[in-house]
């Protein structure tokens, strides 16, 4: 078998990628961001406008108006819920940490459950305000601006 110097160099490149890969016990933990999961978030009410290239000064402000309300009720809801928040988040934390350290995937399901239990009533009010919100934009964005919002907004929430 001949040897070619292209196959030495090809080895020594796969044999050194390997030695420098990410080894499992260095993987960083994953974040939990409670409010992100709960679907809470406001808007960039310039950046909507924008994005829906709204011309009409009387529109831009029915848009700007209902996203303000939208946006304040997104911060009530997260001043009302802050601490239940910050103690998933710490009790997520926590539970990751004892979980990397023993090695154990069990550790988590407490806290999932938790999660599980906590998040959903939340988000059903986030999605009950979402809901208020587009038919309120419905109402005085054309249909093109309208199916424009949609997409924005999915992909809002898809971030």
């Amino acid at each position: 078998m001949k040897i070619t110097l292209s196959t030495i160099i090809l080895s020594l490149g796969i044999l050194m990628s390997n030695l420098y890969a990410q080894m499992p016990g260095n993987m960083s933990p994953p974040d939990f961001n409670a409010e992100k999961a709960a679907g809470i978030f406001e808007y960039d009410i310039e950046k909507v406008i924008k994005k829906l290239k709204i011309i009409d000064d009387s529109t831009k402000s029915k848009v700007s108006e209902s996203l303000n309300q939208h946006n304040s009720k997104m911060y009530e809801l997260s001043i009302l819920h802050a601490a239940t928040f910050q103690k998933l988040e710490a009790d997520f934390d926590r539970n990751v940490q004892i979980a990397m350290r023993n090695r154990d995937r069990y550790q988590m399901n407490g806290v999932k459950a938790e999660i599980q239990r906590i998040i959903p009533p939340i988000r059903m009010q986030v999605q009950n305000e979402e809901k208020l919100l587009n038919n309120a934009m419905a109402d005085f964005l054309t249909e093109k601006q309208n199916k424009k919002w949609l997409r924005y907004q999915d992909g809002k929430k898809a971030n």
